[in-house]
């Protein structure tokens, strides 16, 4: 246990010395989740999540950034873009990550939420990164786009193919006894993966799982914030914090002018 308390301290004392420079840091902070939805019963038109239109609508409305799921068909050789391995088809057929980023790649940025990404082997990973790496080059996006994942080996692959990655944590709620300890090893994990980012589900005000202790523990990481509620306190506070880069409202919320102070 002393030994894990001194590699805590240890890593606490360099990422202090880190300036995270590179990542995200804009004062909009609210991305898009899967893009803007709307169920057109204000007039205007159906746009539903992980398409091309709801995607291209957030970005209308003032989003810097949106989140998005993909798989990658090991059999089509496609990132395929989707929140159901069973997928989607927002326009009647299957949309590619490829066909997305040029149609709306712009100068907006991608959070790619990448489904499955432990069960691939070590040649289907190298096969997907590769197309990864040839739909970014091709569209230039390479610089605006984070990788998510939770398996962190699966996840240092991608990362040493060059892209920045978000290593998504899955903390209990801080009231939990053992929330602490379960924290410290996401961020031992984070700093010794040599990530991009941190991201973690922000749970409520009344029952937070990013909360004040859990604030301090993830101190001068980059954190991407998602499941936030639409709450202006909360939202407000999350915004004002040098930590959190970005933030995943409920979906069909737009926020996404929202500065802190506003």
């Amino acid at each position: 246990m002393t030994g894990f308390i001194l590699t805590i301290a240890w890593v606490d004392y360099n990422l202090k010395q880190r300036t995270n420079a590179t990542v995200y840091n804009e004062p909009r902070k609210v991305w898009a989740t899967r893009g803007l939805v709307t169920d057109g019963s204000d007039g205007g038109p159906v746009r539903v999540r992980n398409s091309i239109e709801s995607i291209s609508y957030a970005f209308y409305r003032g989003a810097r950034g949106t989140e998005l799921d993909v798989y990658y068909d090991t059999e089509m050789r496609e990132f395929i873009v989707s929140h159901s391995r069973h997928y989607e088809k927002p326009n009647g057929a299957l949309l590619t990550l490829d066909t997305l980023f040029a149609t709306v790649g712009g100068d907006g940025y991608f959070w790619l939420d990448w489904k499955k990404l432990r069960h691939l082997d070590r040649s289907q990973l190298q096969a997907a990164l590769e197309q990864l790496k040839q739909i970014t080059d091709r569209t230039g996006l390479k610089d605006r786009v984070y990788v998510e994942g939770e398996a962190p080996f699966s996840l240092l692959a991608v990362k040493q193919a060059g892209f920045q990655t978000i290593y998504d944590c899955r903390p209990l709620l801080e009231s939990n006894i053992l929330s602490p300890l379960i924290v410290d090893v996401f961020k031992e994990i984070y700093y010794f993966g040599g990530f991009t980012a941190m991201s973690l589900n922000s749970g409520t005000r009344v029952e937070p799982i990013y909360g004040p202790r859990t604030r301090i523990a993830l101190r001068n990481i980059p954190l991407f914030v998602y499941h936030v509620p639409d709450d202006p306190e909360l939202l407000e506070e999350l915004a004002s914090s040098k930590d959190v880069r970005v933030i995943l409202l409920q979906q069909d919320i737009d926020r996404f002018n929202f500065l802190p102070g506003t």
